[in-house]
């Protein structure tokens, strides 16, 4: 997705989260780098599920450690939701960076965590409010989430067969760095079979070039018998010729 791509979305979410009464706006990729306007939002899915340790501060935290801090524990809650009530499995899904989001604002990794906030919202029991709230906005930012809640559920779609819940985990590091390692081990199977179906291809294309080769060969090797073949016959007539000719001299000397 291309960086002016991502900026439209973050637009659209930021005009979102705006129909929400939170504790502050939100009108940067910062105002979301402790996840304290994402627990809000989400607090009207389930006040109790996704409760704040603290109160919401006016602005986020200078720390950036702390806020990576909030964001795991937020994002443990959000995967385990998908798993626990709305029975969606994430083994599929992207993990975002939440250190880059805590540390730098990256804006990839945030859209990450937005898109999976809309889609709890638009998949709850309460998602009537988070639907009308959608359809109250512009058609570019209707456009731009339908994209998001596409991109997630797509996901989810693709490996619901395979569904895979394991326990609920209770240390916040503990669960991300197991989030991250099946996001990745995931990636990495289908770039596996992604460079087979490569190499099998590439395979089949030397076979077909080596039995190419196997045939001009025969064939070079036919005509070169043919060739020598054709030279001693040649050979053979013009000596026949030589002897007829010298016994034609030997009989006119007699």
């Amino acid at each position: 997705m291309s960086e002016a791509t991502q900026r439209k979305e973050l637009e659209a979410f930021f005009n979102f989260f705006a129909t929400f009464s939170l504790s502050r706006p939100v009108a940067t990729a910062s105002d979301l780098s402790d996840g304290a306007a994402l627990f809000e939002v989400l607090s009207l899915v389930d006040e109790n599920y996704f409760r704040q340790s603290a109160r919401p501060s006016a602005q986020p935290s200078d720390n950036w450690v702390l806020r990576f801090s909030a964001l795991k524990r937020l994002y443990r809650l959000m995967t385990q939701y998908f798993s626990d009530v709305l029975q969606k499995p994430t083994t599929s899904l992207d993990v975002p960076d939440l250190q880059a989001i805590a540390k730098d604002h990256n804006v990839a990794a945030t859209l990450l965590m937005c898109r999976l906030t809309i889609v709890i919202g638009v998949q709850c029991e309460k998602n009537k409010e988070f639907i009308e709230k959608i359809q109250g906005l512009s058609e570019t930012d209707q456009h731009h989430l339908m994209k998001a809640i596409e991109q997630v559920m797509t996901k989810i779609a693709a490996f619901q067969g395979n569904q895979d819940l394991g326990e609920a985990m209770t240390e916040d590091d503990h669960y991300y760095r197991i989030q991250s390692e099946r996001s990745q081990i995931f990636s990495e199977k289908e770039t596996l079979e992604k460079v087979y179906q490569t190499l099998l291809e590439e395979h089949r294309a030397l076979q077909t070039n080596f039995d190419d080769v196997v045939l001009e060969k025969d064939d070079a090797l036919t005509q070169l018998r043919e060739v020598r073949r054709e030279i001693d016959s040649r050979r053979s007539d013009k000596a026949d010729v030589m002897m007829r000719t010298e016994m034609d001299r030997l009989r006119t000397e007699l």
